[in-house]
């Protein structure tokens, strides 16, 4: 068996370093760069001389909606317009830390239930306005009415405009993550008057913030041009425009980026990135990313419903070869279902109780289950990394005696197991946008009417812990984390793999290109050397 283990290794690297894939896994089969596509993207900005003015980004995803209050939302690839063209009170940082931007400094009440935020002042919107106070307030009510609002700005209560230049948050009961949801999307400072004069259909459409970048045109599945903001407050861009272009293909974005037809390429895999090692014109960078791969069980149906059976699985996952498997050993072990940069975090220092690999004890486990063989099925989506992590997994459960099978289906379909909780087991990259501990609460809230009665036997107890660490400020925190993450660990409700990653490859003659925690990309640090 341990000859199969070891050969299945070998196929699983094998096809990850054959796919020329995005971040997902997915495979493509090769073709050439589409060279008229690139040629399309350049006349946005002139492309001769000894310094270009133009970069060129490739991305899989379209951006679309430019307006993160709207009533219309928006998503991940939103992102590399929105983060462009507005700027929050706060910024999030590549490796998840806050740092000043139209807020130059705030303070916390004693309770938590307050934030007050100093603006800067002189900072102009693209068509000339001054940000103040009242754009901030309006930002604010508006974008919690929305339908990411509760998610993101989660117990904001009111915003209080004390003078042009200051504004009161209060929440309706603290909230210690509130300052990354400042930081997220959703922060974004919108103009009121311009609002006020054309709607929110025509914000998405046509947006104005404060952001080193104004937005130019969005051609629908073709790309998306920024150009630079002369007048902005802070550091000015250093590349004039920036081409959002639209290339489904991931084997042509990254021949594009070789060719130098693209200067930038969004969340190529692993694999990919470490194939480019050696080629002088491209580099690359990997970051850490707020999302953690977890194998989740259940104690509601099946072979699972066995504390024992649970625990043999949770013996039986060596995480190491995961990573070396499928993350190139550049990922990092996980014995908490959160990341290292989450606010909070907490280790075996703050008292985890770390549960290790041990073959012995998880066979030993299975023989107290009651175990009979049946298959035990594990629910990836199809063609995606995880669907490489199951197949490490599957060898392991079945050299321990497991009969383990891959479930492999389209994404809706995996999706929506988790959202009705119909899996026997499951694997997720699940991401928290807010950099915080309290994404831990996602798998154990007692809220979605979907799940009804598949809810863990202990999770009105682990919920009522999670709740309370919400609201507390500091230290305090950790010891309610160590607490719910020890009890996860004593039921086996889950088993923490690792780290996901989050990738960039670029040009060799760019600078200030970043891998981002959330996957950001700020424009405004890029230059062309």
């Amino acid at each position: 068996m341990k000859k199969i283990l070891a050969l299945l290794l070998v196929v699983v690297m094998a096809v990850s370093m054959c796919a020329c894939g995005s971040g997902n896994g997915t495979n493509e089969k090769p073709t050439t760069a589409d060279n008229k596509t690139a040629d399309a993207a350049k006349p946005q900005g002139e492309q001769t001389g000894t310094v270009k003015d133009t970069a060129i980004l490739a991305t899989s995803d379209e951006p679309y909606r430019f307006f993160a209050q709207s009533k219309q939302s928006c998503s991940g690839a939103d992102n590399l317009v929105l983060s462009n063209v507005y700027d929050c009170l706060l910024r999030l940082e590549a490796d998840g830390s806050l740092t000043p931007a139209l807020a130059e400094s705030y303070e916390v009440s004693d309770d938590g239930l307050e934030y007050t935020f100093h603006l800067r002042k002189g900072v102009k919107f693209h068509n000339g306005q001054e940000m103040t106070a009242e754009d901030v307030k309006f930002s604010y009510d508006y974008g919690f009415e929305g339908p990411i609002g509760t998610a993101l700005f989660v117990n904001y209560k009111q915003c209080d405009i004390v003078d042009d230049y200051t504004v009161k948050m209060t929440l309706s009961s603290p909230y210690a993550a509130f300052p990354y949801g400042v930081a997220s999307r959703l922060g974004g400072i919108a103009c009121k008057a311009y609002f006020d004069e054309v709607g929110d259909d025509e914000y998405v459409k046509n947006p104005v913030g404060t952001g080193p970048y104004k937005f130019v045109e969005w051609i629908s599945g073709d790309h998306t041009t920024l150009t630079a903001n002369e007048d902005y407050w802070g550091t000015k861009p250093a590349i004039k425009n920036i081409v959002i272009q639209v290339v489904a293909d991931t084997n042509t974005q990254i021949l594009g980026l070789q060719n130098g037809d693209y200067d930038v390429v969004r969340s190529p895999s692993i694999d990919v990135c470490t194939r480019l090692d050696g080629n002088a014109d491209v580099a690359w960078d990997s970051t850490l990313s707020t999302g953690r791969i977890s194998l989740y069980l259940n104690d509601w149906t099946g072979a699972c419903k066995d504390i024992n059976f649970r625990k043999a699985v949770q013996a039986g996952i060596d995480k190491q070869m995961i990573n070396d498997g499928v993350y190139a050993g550049r990922s990092e072990i996980l014995n908490v279902d959160m990341c290292s940069n989450y606010l909070s975090f907490v280790t075996e220092a703050d008292g985890v109780e770390v549960v290790p690999y041990d073959q012995e004890a998880a066979k030993e486990y299975l023989a107290k289950s009651n175990y009979n063989g049946e298959e035990f099925a594990v629910s990836v989506p199809s063609g995606s990394s995880l669907e490489n992590v199951g197949k490490i997994i599957q060898a392991q459960l079945m050299e321990i005696g497991i009969n383990c099978t891959v479930k492999a289906t389209d994404y809706p379909t995996y999706s929506g197991e988790f959202a009705n909780r119909t899996y026997e087991a499951y694997i997720i990259n699940n991401l928290c946008s807010l950099v915080d501990a309290d994404g831990m609460y996602t798998a154990h809230r007692l809220d979605r009417k979907p799940w009804e009665n598949r809810v863990f036997k202990r999770d009105g107890e682990i919920s009522e812990i999670l709740l309370k660490a919400r609201a507390a400020q500091g230290d305090e925190r950790k010891a309610m984390y160590v607490e719910a993450c020890n009890i996860v660990a004593e039921e086996a409700y889950d088993v923490p793999l690792v780290n996901d990653l989050a990738t960039i490859a670029y040009r060799s003659n760019m600078s200030g290109v970043k891998a981002h925690c959330l996957g950001n990309m700020y424009f405004g640090d890029w230059s062309f050397n």
